[in-house]
């Protein structure tokens, strides 16, 4: 090498070695794309979406569990991605290459088909395939966008169909699910509930459902079955429903880790104003005085009802490696009510894991336990602080020295209430200890392609320890109202519940020619129901102090029961599927319940459905119009069913007290060998369409389902020697028709600002087509055949809808203007005529009970918006409930039994007709029964997510803050406290819902919550 050669190798060495060094590190920043994929709206990320480069095959990735992706080795200025998940519409964006903060918002279908449901057979369906209609709530995006406190809370509006049915506003009070309105008698009309595959423990004690036990967090989505074709495959009992509650799984990628924090207050909106306000006629100078205790409390410094706190808190991660997968969360909830008595505690804890440890074998396992503390107070017919709207005038310390000479010890200490101050009430404790463990695992092996295997077994346990406990009283004012309870008393009940489950789905598919594909699918499941409860009680403690049971002085025997219950049954469908756009499907179902004892019998039930993607037939698509992106119709018959309470079809007998200190058995339930499961069939036919490139969809349902065998609880009659049980027969049948409806609409559009809206409508009309024998139109609810003379309003009448309110309809009457009295009071008499209320000369009714409206709504809906603009969102929804009536036993009994209303004070002031029902002694109530149609402003959320960089600084990859409000305003005509009250019922019957008796009313809510990601 010369001189000159090698001056010009050192000259260029630095610069090459330079260039080796830095050029990778740069053409791999330079030649990278990088960014997050969100769902518009909630600004949820998506794990597992689709991210390629147009035009360069092979180069593509999936996000991670934080909606994560990169994309390295690219060349070019720029490139061209394509974004694609199931269920959004896939976006195309052009970005320059080495920007590595993209965020893509992807924009939910209207209309999704591929969707995968679970529906009993092993790995679901795709939505295209189901010739019945599924209602999904995507419970992540909800509580993105939303402060949702319960499992109900969740289903509310949101699934058309689902009709959620108030009791009470107390802090962990359930609702009463109806899906698809009522088509039993006398048995449970609660929908059955799995949660990931496990049949789960649905019941309630007290007003506290298990349905709320689940935290929201923990939740991906919820799936409802609804009619009997859609359920065919659960069996018996699934003809009230299912419920399949889907929790959080794992995402492959690096581990994602979400806070969030919610801290707010609830109260009664308005408590003075919706509080009754009554009355009271001076006897001495005939002045009018009127008491609103919350009024007179709140003067006093005692006020009645407080702002309960909301705290909230929970923290979850989530990601995955190689074959694992994982999903971890822990929440934590303490909530106050509007008294001192009433408030939850709550903590929750998950761990998902799923193994996949080869293309043919899949693990997942799944846990849940919660402990739980909620404390309930008096309430309906217990008393409570709620008795405040019953006040009088006249139990007022100024009241004593106008009735009483010489005043009595005692008279006025009340206040105003009718029987005890609101501190009485207080000192009684009632609260339920709850331990549960929810578990499965199910393994999935595909030795070959076309066919699959799943077992899963699973357990849901439930400890309840439920007491009621009054301490020994020292102050004088409690004394006097307790009499001869002052000093106390412990009662607690200790009571086991156990599901099990067994469950075995295999399916075998294979090409009957190349358009034609065939699926084969038999399942066998074994259900499980133990029951187990201990109660112990006693009263009178000998001093202050004492709290246990064994420290009483006067002990009740102990009790002790045992119930279980055990289901088998088995399928088999088979499906047709045509160029995967027209599906044919016919399964049947077998099913035995030992709720018929040794005698039982195998249930069939029968399905077939069909399912046509017509926007995928090139010879229906060009019938259609250009602006229909995708539609689907779809029809089903099927059939499910409902079993009695257990071993209701069997004779029992009872262990009592015989001669000599011996023990015999005597009669306790007659039985009835000929029982039957309610059977029920239903045919629904529907479709779904996007329109408008998939902006706006439509879904529609309509049905019509067959009860028959409905189980009725019949009297006994005395010469049977069972006169003190319940026989239940299939004593009918009920007819449902009814209609659903979806409409969603991506209003607008734009990178900066969107509104998203969704209306749902769902209407159910029923009718009672036999009942009895024959010879029975109008039966009680409990179970007495009536004819007149009968207060109650809840019957089943031939003709008419379950559970509809009949009464006394008063016309007309006559004021005598002497006495003030109303005198001949003219009654309906149901034909269209009068007839006289009672018999010349008496108290007796003579007039016929006649229908003046249904107790359960008939039309149910809700309307939701969801606006954005830049890095705000707003979050409305509206829903309603019509078509129903409701009796205000509230103002009934302060006209009635107390006098102190105004139709009572000033008679010649309101219509005879009001006045006679005012003045009657409780068996004329038509004035007191009302439309309960209501609208509420149930949800408002304002969500700012706070921009990247602005956030950098905290390490975080997101951060929203939220104030959402519940319950913030009520349309209704209705003039008791709220037309959502109704009386519990923990059997899941229906026979309360129309009565509104002292309830507690739903709270109003504010809750400023903050959600961190990394």
């Amino acid at each position: 090498m010369t001189a000159k050669q090698l001056l010009d190798a050192q000259r260029w060495a630095a610069p090459l070695m330079a260039l080796l060094i830095v050029a990778p590190g740069a053409a791999r920043a330079q030649g990278a794309v990088a960014g997050t994929v969100v769902a518009q709206g909630s600004q949820r990320p998506l794990a597992g979406v689709e991210v390629g480069v147009a035009g360069l095959t092979g180069k593509g990735t999936l996000t991670d569990g934080s909606g994560r992706f990169r994309l390295n080795d690219l060349s070019g200025s720029s490139v061209v991605l394509n974004v694609r998940f199931l269920g959004y519409r896939p976006v195309v964006d052009t970005v320059p290459v080495g920007k590595t903060d993209i965020r893509v918002e992807l924009v939910e279908r209207v209309i999704e088909l591929n969707s995968v449901v679970v529906t009993g057979t092993a790995g679901g369906a795709q939505t295209r395939e189901l010739g019945t209609s599924v209602a999904v709530v995507n419970v992540a995006d909800v509580q993105a966008q939303t402060a949702v406190p319960s499992v109900q809370g969740l289903l509310n509006g949101r699934a058309p169909g689902v009709n959620i049915i108030q009791t009470t506003g107390q802090v962990g009070a359930g609702a009463q699910i109806r899906i698809r309105g009522v088509g039993s008698f006398s048995l449970s009309s609660t929908p059955l509930v799995y949660v990931d595959g496990v049949r789960a423990n649905n019941g309630s004690t007290g007003i506290v459902s298990r349905f709320n036990d689940i935290a929201p967090e923990e939740i991906e989505s919820i799936e409802v079955l609804k009619g009997p074709a859609a359920a065919t495959l659960y069996g018996t009992e699934a003809a009230r429903g299912v419920i399949n509650i889907i929790t959080k799984r794992g995402d492959p990628g690096s581990a994602k880790y979400t806070f969030t924090a919610q801290n707010g207050g609830q109260w009664f909106q308005d408590a003075a104003g919706r509080m009754r306000t009554n009355y009271w006629l001076n006897p001495q100078d005939g002045s009018l005085w009127s008491i609103n205790m919350v009024k007179t409390e709140a003067e006093r410094g005692t006020p009645i009802f407080q702002t309960g706190g909301i705290n909230n808190y929970s923290a979850s991660a989530s990601g995955g490696a190689g074959i694992y997968r994982h999903f971890v969360a822990g929440e934590y909830s303490d909530q106050n009510g509007i008294v001192s008595n009433n408030n939850r505690t709550q903590k929750n804890a998950r761990a998902n894991l799923s193994i996949v440890p080869s293309s043919k074998v899949s693990i997942e396992t799944s846990a849940g336990y919660l402990t739980s503390r909620t404390a309930t107070t008096g309430e309906g017919g217990s008393g409570g602080a709620i008795w405040a709207e019953l006040a009088l005038p006249q139990r007022t310390l100024a009241a004593c020295p106008i009735l009483f000479n010489p005043v009595p010890r005692g008279c006025g200490w009340a206040r105003g209430s009718i029987i005890s101050p609101p501190e009485v009430y207080a000192q009684t404790q009632n609260w339920q200890d709850v331990r549960r463990f929810t578990g499965s695992a199910s393994i999935r092996y595909e030795p070959f392609s076309w066919m699959s295997h799943r077992f899963l077994i699973g357990t849901d346990y439930t400890l309840e320890d439920i007491n009621t406990f009054l301490p020994y009283q020292t102050d004088s004012v409690i004394v006097f109202f307790l009499g001869s309870r002052f000093d106390g008393s412990r009662a607690e009940t200790t009571q086991q519940t156990t599901y099990n489950t067994y469950d075995y789905a295999g399916s075998a598919q294979f090409n009957v020619r190349p358009s034609l594909l065939a699926k084969s699918t038999v399942g066998f499941q074994y259900y499980t129901n133990r029951q187990t409860a201990l109660t112990a009680s006693g009263t009178h403690f000998p001093t202050p102090g004492l709290s246990t049971i064994s420290a009483t002085g006067t002990k009740a025997a102990p009790t002790s029961s045992l119930i279980a219950n055990n289901t088998l049954g088995g399928y088999f469908q088979e499906e047709f599927a045509l160029n995967n756009r027209l599906f044919l499907t016919g399964a049947v179902r077998v099913d035995n319940n030992s709720a018929f004892g040794s005698d039982a019998k195998f249930t069939t039930y029968p399905k077939i459905s069909a399912s046509w993607v017509a926007t995928d037939e090139p010879a229906a698509r060009r019938f259609l119009p250009t602006w229909v992106s995708e539609m689907r119709l779809r029809g089903a018959y099927g059939g499910s069913g409902q079993q009695p309470l257990t071993n209701s079809a069997l004779r029992t007998l009872a262990p009592v007290s015989g001669p000599n200190g011996t023990t015999t058995l005597t009669n306790n339930t007659i039985g009835n060998p000929e029982l039957k499961p309610e059977r029920v069939l239903g045919t629904e036919l529907g479709f779904e369409a996007g329109m408008f490139d998939d902006r706006f969809g439509v879904d529609l349902t309509l049905y019509r389902d067959v009860s028959r065998d409905a189980i009725l609880a019949s009297s006994v009659a005395p010469s049977t020697a069972f006169g003190a049980s319940t026989q239940y027969v299939n004593a009918g049948q009920i007819n449902k028709k009814g209609y659903e409806l979806a409409l969603k609409g991506q209003l607008i559009n734009k990178r900066n600002f969107g509104w998203d809206m969704q209306f749902n409508l769902a209407g159910v009309s029923a009718k009672i087509i036999k009942l009895g024998s024959g010879g029975d139109t109008l039966i009680n609810v409990t179970g007495g055949n009536t004819a007149v003379g009968t207060v109650s309003t809840v019957f089943q009448r031939v003709g008419y809808s379950p559970f509809d309110l009949f009464t006394y309809r008063v016309l007309s009457a006559t004021l005598d203007p002497t006495t003030k009295q109303a005198i001949n009071a003219i009654c309906d008499d149901g034909r269209g005529g009068t007839i006289p209320c009672f018999v010349p000369g008496t108290s007796t009714l003579q007039a016929p009970l006649v229908f003046v409206g249904h107790s359960i709504p008939t039309t149910t809906g809700s309307w939701v918006n969801t606006a954005r603009y830049g890095p705000f969102r707003l979050y409305v929804m509206v829903d309603f409930q019509r078509g129903f009536k409701k009796t205000d036993t509230n103002y009934e009994q302060m006209c009635q039994v107390f006098a102190a209303c105004l139709e009572n004070i000033y008679p010649e002031r309101y219509s005879p007709a009001i006045v006679a029902q005012a003045q009657d002694g409780g068996q004329l109530q038509d004035y007191w029964t009302e439309s309960a149609n209501f609208a509420k402003l149930r949800e408002v959320a304002l969500t700012f997510d706070a921009p990247t960089r602005a956030i950098h600084y905290l390490g975080a990859k997101s951060l929203a803050v939220t104030v959402s409000g519940r319950n913030l305003a009520m349309w209704t005509k209705y003039t008791g406290l709220d037309p959502e009250n109704s009386l519990s019922n923990t059997s899941g019957m229906s026979d309360r819902i129309g009565t509104d008796q002292t309830e507690y009313p739903q709270l109003m809510s504010v809750v400023l919550g903050i959600r961190l990601g990394y």
